[in-house]
């Protein structure tokens, strides 16, 4: 008879070529010893006895079908029979009497002895008034063994089968597996039943067995070879799972505990005022979909590796806050998250409010919004401050301008002489003049079309041009020239920012509730169109001061990769995040790393985030994520599976403990709302909302608009001058391919701008 089973179970693969025939081998462990002799107690888990269970299933071939199994059935005896089984220990131990270095003290009884005893009431003849001897203390625990009142015991079965692809690979891994169980072996071990001759030893693979023990394995029939009852401390190393002293790689790994959510978390069925989180696990075992009330949650900090679910929850967080009607301004620097968000914003609610941003790369027909940071048509003339603070502050921060007050101190005059000229064109009906930040190149390198345009301006100003500008010197300029170069280099930006009239203004999104998608890829200058628009936020959130408290309506600003952008912004997110809490302006912050960000922001960020989450992550940062935490260590944040987060938010005015969520996929949690036939429409309706034109359109008239001007101005007239024709304002080439700029009083050639 084989010692392993030829199993009818094939297995194919076209990597594999014929089929595979595969060979089982059993074997059912049980005390080798009386069961109220113990095995040895585990003495803490370091190594783990799992180790060599482990480290034998290793070699198994998964991939061809091989397969080991270690079954530990358990089942509570009841403290009734094991008063019973402990009594008959005890009697046991009485009849053998006490006992010394193995001889048996004072004799036993005989059959005779024991029959006079009882019919003298339990005196031995012979022995008058003596009592009973009792056996010693010592012998009753020997008897009882590990059978002690209080000691909670188990009745257990133990299946061992391992299936190969070969009967030598068979044995071989139930021997390391049988090896693997002695690490128990104390007074009592497992052995397994069978035969068990030198030379043939099935075990559990004999007939007689065979179908018994593959019966219990499959159907959990709980039906052991013999009793054997055991207590806790000797089998609790096969009743946890690996603990960190299993150095074996073949374990699977939850990756640490994390509390249960806590207490109070709401469920989120699609309510106005509930913030959607994913699916948690409540302190009784429940799933539910965990969601944190919207008037707790003013800012957010989201840290992870790159795929593991950060942006799909700002996702689904805005599209519902989108749905709730509150205004959302989400930057996505990608382009990736506008496009997996628009099939489920094309609905009616949504798509008269809708914005799109989109600077990737267009083609001359493609249709885009325009944004005029120097547009003064609806604001007045104390705003003419805010936007020298909104231009230069933006260029300023992505220039690093720090250490150059001449070119601050150019740029902000520039700033508010086109912005004063802006608006004496629209009191003059004229706002589809407007100069745009294109012409402040003009009114720097132009010397006749500045002489125009100072004209039709206060004293005060013109006074800047005709006496400060010439005492700066010559190296002042070309610091401000580079960055509007860089704007002018860039077709996208060119068509974003080239239009006289702003359909974009974030400071009318806040108002209005609108639901506005920022893509700033494909610029060519992603992080100066960044600053810019993360300071525009910034003022306008600011700005709301003239708004009541009780009429300002929240908006919720998601940047994805934040860190990306934080180089860009400089200080200016930390601004946001400590300023404009009180204007109902909601920040949530997503990046891989947060060492990567500024100190400044980083600081920002933790001190005022109200909801603080980690997917996986390096263990650097996840020692800086765990620092927050209480209970939860860096490894446990390392080992997190794609999509899971580690959170902790705040409920009622206090911070929660963390607890671990399970992201929901948009494509799940928003399947109702999913309307890809519906993005034409909404396309539509982005082109109503925002005025989009061509691309072409914008280039064409931006490149007319200095001689627009002029000749409007020229027309327009003045007290005591005269009007004067249309200027060049493009410098002329010379000989060689140098550029002459026309400096006063000083012309220069430059060949060279640094």
């Amino acid at each position: 008879m084989s010692p392993v089973e030829l199993r009818k179970t094939t297995v194919s693969s076209a990597c594999q070529g014929p089929e595979r025939r595969l060979y089982t081998a059993r074997a059912e462990l049980v005390l080798a010893m009386p069961d109220h002799r113990p095995l040895a107690q585990a003495a803490g888990f370091a190594p783990d006895p799992l180790q060599r269970v482990a480290a034998a299933m290793a070699g198994v071939r998964s991939e061809e079908g091989e397969q080991a199994d270690v079954v530990l059935d358990v089942i509570p005896v009841s403290a009734g029979a094991v008063a019973r089984r402990r009594r008959v220990l005890m009697r046991r131990a009485k009849q053998r009497g006490p006992q010394a270095f193995g001889e048996q003290l004072g004799g036993g009884l005989g059959w005779w002895e024991a029959l006079v005893e009882g019919l003298n009431g339990g005196r031995r003849p012979g022995v008058r008034g003596r009592a009973e001897r009792v056996p010693r203390q010592v012998d009753v625990k020997e008897g009882v063994g590990k059978f002690t009142p209080g000691q909670q015991v188990f009745a257990v079965q133990l299946l061992v089968r391992v299936i190969a692809t070969h009967p030598v690979r068979a044995r071989a891994r139930l021997n390391q597996l049988l090896a693997a169980v002695e690490v128990f072996a104390g007074e009592n071990r497992f052995r397994p039943v069978g035969p068990r001759l030198p030379w043939w030893r099935p075990y559990s693979n004999v007939w007689w067995r065979r179908r018994s023990f593959d019966r219990r394995l499959e159907s959990g029939e709980f039906a052991p070879a013999r009793r054997q009852w055991v207590t806790v401390p000797e089998i609790a190393g096969l009743l946890k799972p690996p603990t960190i002293g299993c150095t074996a790689v073949n374990v699977a790994r939850c990756g640490g505990v994390v509390p249960a959510a806590p207490v109070g978390l709401p469920t989120f069925t699609g309510q106005k005022d509930v913030v959607p989180l994913g699916l948690v696990t409540g302190a009784d075992g429940r799933v539910t979909f965990g969601g944190v009330p919207e008037a707790g949650l003013l800012f957010g900090a989201f840290f992870g590796k790159s795929g593991f679910g950060k942006t799909e929850l700002g996702l689904l967080q805005a599209i519902c806050r989108a749905y709730a009607g509150a205004g959302v301004w989400f930057l996505d620097p990608h382009g990736e998250a506008l496009a997996r968000a628009k099939p489920y914003l094309a609905h009616p609610a949504i798509a008269s409010r809708m914005w799109e941003i989109n600077l990737a790369t267009p083609k001359m027909s493609d249709r885009v919004a325009s944004w005029n940071p120097l547009a003064m048509e609806g604001r007045r003339s104390e705003q003419v401050q805010e936007v020298i603070a909104a231009i230069v502050g933006g260029l300023a921060a992505a220039q690093e301008w720090g250490a150059y007050p001449r070119a601050r101190s150019i740029l902000s005059n520039a700033v508010r002489t086109l912005a004063e000229l802006s608006l004496l064109l629209v009191a003059d009906g004229r706002p589809d003049l407007q100069p745009t930040v294109f012409q402040i190149k003009s009114l720097l390198m132009n010397d006749a079309w500045r002489e125009v345009v100072i004209e039709h301006l206060p004293p005060e100003i013109a006074g800047f041009w005709t006496t400060t500008f010439l005492d700066y010197s010559r190296d002042a300029l070309p610091t401000v020239v580079q960055a509007l170069d860089r704007l002018d280099n860039s077709l996208s930006l060119r068509a974003f920012l080239g239009s006289p009239r702003s359909s974009y203004n974030v400071r009318r999104a806040m108002d209005d509730g609108r639901v506005a998608f920022v893509c700033p890829a494909g610029s060519g200058e992603d992080e100066l169109i960044c600053s810019l628009l993360i300071f525009d936020l910034f003022l306008a959130g600011l700005s709301r001061k003239d708004t009541p408290p009780g009429l300002r309506r929240a908006l919720w600003g998601f940047i994805d990769e934040v860190a990306a952008i934080d180089r860009a912004a400089r200080d200016y997110l930390a601004k946001i995040l400590e300023q404009l809490r009180k204007y109902q302006v909601r920040l949530m912050a997503m990046t891989q790393m947060a060492m990567r960000l500024s100190e400044v922001t980083r600081y920002a960020l933790m001190q005022n985030q109200s909801i603080l989450s980690s997917t996986a992550a390096d263990i650097d940062e996840a020692k800086f994520v765990t620092s927050r935490f209480s209970h939860v260590g860096p490894q446990t944040i390392n080992h997190l599976r794609q999509f899971e987060y580690v959170m902790s938010v705040r409920l009622k005015g206090q911070a929660s403990s963390p607890f671990k969520v399970r992201g929901v996929p948009i494509d799940q949690a928003l399947a109702d709302y999913y309307n890809p036939r519906g993005v034409p429409a909404l396309e539509a309706a982005i082109d109503t909302n925002l005025e989009r034109r061509s691309v072409a359109e914008i280039v064409d008239r931006l490149r007319t608009l200095d001689d627009d001007i002029a000749a409007h101005l020229a027309v327009r007239g003045r007290p005591g001058t005269s009007a004067t024709g249309p200027v060049d304002r493009t410098p002329g080439p010379r000989p060689g391919g140098e550029v002459v700029h026309s400096w006063p009083d000083a012309p220069h050639t430059e060949t060279d701008v640094a």
